[in-house]
């Protein structure tokens, strides 16, 4: 219970100055009673030892407007006192604690001035500082224990421009070689997140791991309210000292539902999206100046002190404008010149538009931008869209984007001359409700990101990544110096050198061969370049990184839920009826002919499911052709399809199944046989919230087809009957040679997806709701939550591998260092055990290690290290871990387990 004593005075005002100009003037209407008044004046010197200062203090008290006129009380005899009643009385000492002074109620009063609060506390946990977060208080002085941590002023707020996170405004603009801030060319590591995907409580988590991930930018969409709180998810970018690239577009593609566009839109008569049509434009330039005059009120723009260092306008017009003829020729003017008008005082940018008028830069996007050029000399070249994955569709195998091609795409842009690229995505997160686009895009945005679905590093793509981004930034002063210099090595190999000074240099060895490794000799020293790699030498001389060689750790698993011995399962196991309309029979047998342009489409003769059509991805309109056969008289058909009609949903959701507000309605039917493999058919049952804190997956495997809400909120659309083709798949993925989407799949003739997130803010403490609207039919008892509370690691490090590219210094031999296993748990999880540990000649992959012929067994060295431990690094070598074969080519080869840190570790004597 916060207890309180309280002291009033006729404050009428609070005046503050800067440090700079202490003195202030109040000039304040004040009534007085009939009789005698008291004026109180408390006046506050935050001077410290200058308090004796001359002129400190009051120096003019005067009344104006009394009938006799002024009334000056400067030279009147005012009491006073140095510190305020509370002291004196000794309300900041432990041995006034329990004094009666103190006021104890059940309601806590509020914004009252000149008011003493006490609470008493436990000690926090831990042996570390303690912060006393006053965010919530005007202005005072607060004391622990007798003593006084100073004062506070947290009523007092800064100016709202003049600020980045550098704690200035910064100008932007850009030249030939690169984005210039503030006068300096930058190289920027840059990725997409798409906050929407996501909840609030995740933002600062995502964008933390992003830094550490080595990105200077993250590049978003833009949405308003929620968990689409533009302003909010900006804010948040800036908090954590990133910068932003806002894509305003109005149109973004994205696998968004009618690629961002409202629908509304569509119906507006004599409306034509994307071209020179005066009803669309004046809707587009109406919500460019929504979203820049929104982060001008926020003062988000560099100049502004804000995070956002780029915008851009449209999205990838460049692919269809050829369709529009001139009238797309005249709307990307248009676009560009109302863009410019804005005045954002930041670069606007046009991706994949080769047309884009000056001072529009025009930007790549693509698996490989090595080879692309902007539409003047005068504009740097920069990648927009480097796909780390593929989006995933229904009936599709899930594509997946080796990292090794990953990192060699990167490293030969900023090899060839650029020097800003964006990953897309970096985290994609999840279609929730409705709106994953079409056709056919999943619920699942992963996008086989360096951050999961649910938020989890995804290994080694991350680290992997992370170490490239080090690398290139130890090039970045030679990158944005001087103009690269190429030097032919041999066939399919190359250098890229790029020099500060004649003495010293930076350089990027090449093989863009895709089958053949080669030794390659610069500056005197031969090399060795797996095929289709780059190699990163600072200094021009020492390899602090190859892309091709990947030293990171490894997650266990494709998927965060893959571990069964880390995942706690939750079986779940009610039904409802659903509406028609009628059409009279005269034929017996008919045949029924639909052609759609839609994505799929149920057919039902009274109320039985008779034929079911759909597309995929690529063609999503098809046909259905079936015999039919009527019953004499009336007859029954319905026709369920995902675009016919302007009704959005079905009955259900108009009647509000979905919400938990009907969980207890008589709609509802229950009884002792749950019917299963029902068509159009509600399913709901309440369930316990699953103990920990991390995401949470619903296994809808042994469903059809449908929507589902957890306590209202849709999680989104499943279809776990549609399943991918059962050929073209590999299990190791050869990541040489040019990438496509369908180059590297996993997990054929078997369903897109049948795990969907679930965000733990979704999830109530006690009784949650869960609801099923199941389409073709499927068995709910079979349905069940999947929560984590472990991760299996393991890494793979031999002797001849680089050391850390972190641990290289200017002018330090680098080849003489020695390499290190480095394993991470999840921040706030442990390492817990050491479930492998060879050191010589290790066989096996991740998971499946097992010892060589050469063999040391290291495990009570790593559990010394790393057990109990968040991290921990080993160093690869026979003086650490002993030498049972010398003159043999060792590694080090480590499987290791993490927990949530509130489970206990055993850690080894």
């Amino acid at each position: 219970m916060l207890e309180y004593w309280i002291v009033y005075y006729g404050v009428t005002g609070v005046v503050g100055e800067s440090c700079r100009y202490g003195n202030f003037l109040i000039n304040e209407e004040i009534s007085f009673d009939e009789g005698n008044n008291t004026l109180d004046v408390l006046s506050m010197n935050n001077y410290g030892l200058w308090f004796g200062v001359a002129g400190a203090g009051l120096y003019a008290v005067a009344m104006i407007g009394l009938k006799n006129g002024m009334n000056d009380l400067s030279s009147e005899e005012w009491t006073y006192r140095v510190g305020v009643e509370g002291e004196y009385l000794g309300l900041d000492k432990p041995s006034l604690a329990n004094s009666s002074l103190w006021t104890q109620g059940s309601i806590l009063p509020v914004n009252k001035s000149l008011i003493w609060y006490k609470i008493s506390f436990f000690v926090p946990e831990g042996k570390g500082p303690i912060a006393l977060n006053l965010a919530s208080m005007g202005k005072g002085q607060p004391w622990v224990n007798g003593e006084s941590i100073g004062r506070y002023w947290s009523a007092y707020r800064s100016p709202s421009t003049g600020c980045t996170e550098n704690g200035l405004s910064a100008t932007v603009t850009y030249d030939h070689r690169a984005l210039v801030i503030d006068g300096k060319r930058r190289v920027l590591q840059s990725g997409s997140i798409h906050y929407p995907r996501t909840t609030p409580e995740v933002w600062p988590e995502l964008i933390r791991k992003s830094k550490e991930g080595g990105l200077d930018v993250i590049e978003n969409y833009y949405h308003f309210e929620g968990r689409f709180d533009l302003v909010r998810f900006v804010k948040t970018v800036q908090e954590a000292g990133l910068l932003v690239h806002l894509r305003i577009g109005p149109y973004t593609c994205a696998g968004w539902n009618y690629g961002g566009f409202p629908i509304w839109l569509h119906f507006i008569p004599g409306i034509q999206f994307r071209t020179t049509n005066d009803l669309f434009k004046n809707e587009m330039s109406r919500f460019l100046s929504k979203i820049v005059d929104l982060m001008k009120e926020e003062n988000l723009f560099a100049s502004q002190g804000g995070p956002i260092i780029l915008a851009q306008v449209e999205n990838e017009y460049g692919n269809v404008e050829g369709a529009y003829g001139v009238g797309g020729e005249l709307y990307v003017k248009w676009a560009a010149e109302t863009a410019v008008s804005l005045n954002t005082s930041v670069p606007w940018l046009m991706c994949s538009q080769g047309d884009a008028p000056d001072p529009i830069i025009n930007t790549c996007n693509g698996f490989y931008c090595d080879g692309f050029k902007p539409n003047s000399p005068s504009k740097p070249a920069m990648w927009t869209e480097n796909y780390s994955g593929w989006f995933l569709a229904f009936g599709y195998a899930i594509p997946y984007h080796p990292v090794e091609d990953l990192a060699f795409a990167v490293a030969r842009f900023f090899e060839i001359g650029g020097t800003f690229q964006n990953y897309y995505m970096y985290f994609g997160g999840t279609n929730f409700g409705r709106t994953a686009g079409g056709p056919l895009v999943a619920t699942s945005y992963d996008y086989d990101a360096p951050l999961d679905e649910y938020g989890f590093i995804r290994q080694p793509k991350w680290g992997h990544l992370r170490d490239l981004h080090m690398a290139i930034k130890l090039c970045e002063e030679y990158l944005v110096s001087s103009e690269p210099t190429q030097q032919k090595l041999g066939l399919n190999l190359e250098a890229h050198i790029y020099y500060e000074s004649s003495n010293e240099c930076a350089a990027f060895l090449a093989n863009y061969d895709n089958s053949a490794d080669a030794n390659a000799t610069f500056n005197g020293v031969s090399y060795f370049l797996p095929a289709w790699s780059v190699s990163i030498l600072p200094d021009c001389k020492n390899v602090v990184f190859n892309t091709a060689k990947v030293v990171s750790q490894r997650n266990i698993g494709d998927h965060p839920f893959d571990q069964k011995e880390n995942v706690n399962e939750l079986s779940l196991g009610g039904p409802l009826e659903w509406s028609c309309i009628n059409v009279s029979g005269e034929e017996k047998q008919v045949l029924l002919n639909i052609e759609s342009l839609g994505h799929a489409a149920l057919v039902f003769l009274n109320k039985k499911l008779v034929a079911f059509g759909y597309g995929n991805h690529d063609y999503a309109n098809f046909s259905i052709n079936e015999e039919i056969s009527f019953d004499v008289g009336n007859n029954t058909l319905d026709v369920l399809s995902m675009m016919i009609g302007v009704q959005v949903g079905v009955e259900g959701e108009y009647l509000g199944l979905d919400k938990p507000s009907l969980a207890n309605s008589s709609l509802w039917t229950q009884g002792s046989i749950l019917p299963v493999n029902k068509s159009l058919i509600w399913y709901k049952i309440s369930f316990f919230a699953p103990e920990g804190k991390g995401p949470i997956a619903l296994n809808l495997a042994s469903m059809g087809k449908g929507q589902a809400w957890i306590n209202g909120e849709s999680i989104g659309r499943y279809w776990s009957a549609y399943r991918s083709p059962s050929t073209g798949c590999t299990e190791n993925c050869d990541y040489r040679g040019n990438y496509d989407p369908f180059k590297c799949q996993k997990k054929c003739g078997q369903p897109a997806q049948t795990l969907y997130h679930i965000p733990r803010t979704w999830i109530h403490p006690g009784e949650n709701l869960l609801v099923l609207h199941e389409e073709l039919g499927g068995d709910p008892s079979l349905v069940s939550l999947l929560t984590r509370d472990g991760q299996d690691i393991c890494s793979f490090v031999s002797e001849a591998d680089p050391p850390p590219v972190d641990s290289w210094k200017p002018n330090v031999e680098f080849e003489s260092q020695i390499p290190q296993v480095r394993l991470a748990c999840e921040r706030g999880w442990h390492i817990s055990s050491i479930n492998f540990a060879s050191y010589g000649t290790p066989e096996g992959s991740c998971g499946t290690y097992s010892p060589g012929t050469c063999h040391i067994d290291a495990l009570s060295i790593v559990e010394k290290v790393c057990i109990g431990q968040e991290e921990c690094s080993i160093p690869v070598s026979s003086a650490n871990l002993g030498d049972a074969c010398p003159g043999v080519s060792k590694s080090l080869a480590i499987e290791s387990h993490c927990l949530l840190s509130e489970i206990p570790i055993p850690v080894p004597e």
